[in-house]
């Protein structure tokens, strides 16, 4: 599917708020693994083209995107919870997985962390029902250090 398109990764602009914004909800749509907390409503475009800019400026959170030839099909978001850590969340839409994007993203986590961030540690909640996601997590140096009913928590 991609060998005629140009496969990207970057961090993601105030100018994309748009397109993630509909990433997000066709992500939510394509996977009952994926939630995005919206607090109730979806933000506006011009909320979410803010947030963006504020996020990936701040040294303990980011917003990478995944591009197929210039569309958004994946990204990857860190979001500080405390001065030493920050959540994981990564997905991928479901016509351009096993291409080797969530591992392309993960990648890019890392080493923001190890290289960038002001954070010490990741962590991450994932259904133990998404076995995919979960082997990518274990590749990446995650481990299990909770077990909640179907849902495991992991950190780096």
């Amino acid at each position: 599917m991609t060998e005629d398109f140009e496969v990207g990764l970057r961090a993601a602009v105030a100018t994309d708020a748009a397109a993630l914004l509909q990433l997000g909800a066709q992500l939510q749509d394509e996977s009952a693994f994926v939630v995005i907390d919206a607090n109730g409503h979806p933000p506006t475009v011009a909320e979410e083209a803010e947030a963006i800019t504020q996020l990936n400026s701040s040294g303990t959170n980011l917003i990478v995107v995944a591009t197929v030839a210039e569309k958004l099909v994946g990204l990857v978001t860190i979001t500080e919870t405390d001065p030493q850590r920050g959540e994981l969340g990564i997905a991928v839409l479901s016509a351009y997985q096993g291409l080797g994007l969530g591992t392309a993203l993960m990648d890019v986590a890392v080493e923001w962390l190890q290289t960038q961030s002001h954070l010490n540690h990741l962590w991450l909640t994932v259904n133990v029902h998404n076995q995919r996601a979960v082997r990518l997590y274990h590749r990446q140096g995650f481990h299990v250090t909770q077990t909640d009913h179907d849902l495991l928590t992991m950190e780096h």
